[in-house]
């Protein structure tokens, strides 16, 4: 799928490192808990 720029506000979230965690239910977790927040930013706007 080709970036198409739309009409409103972008931003940028990159995850990696230590934000991963060490092992993969810890990957997970921590992805799930960053998933919410990142639906509430898009949420308020």
């Amino acid at each position: 799928m080709a970036y198409e720029k739309g009409n409103g506000k972008t931003a940028v979230i990159a995850l990696g490192g230590n934000a991963l965690g060490n092992t993969p239910q810890e990957q997970l977790e921590l992805v799930q808990n960053t998933a919410k927040h990142i639906v509430d930013m898009i949420q308020d706007g």
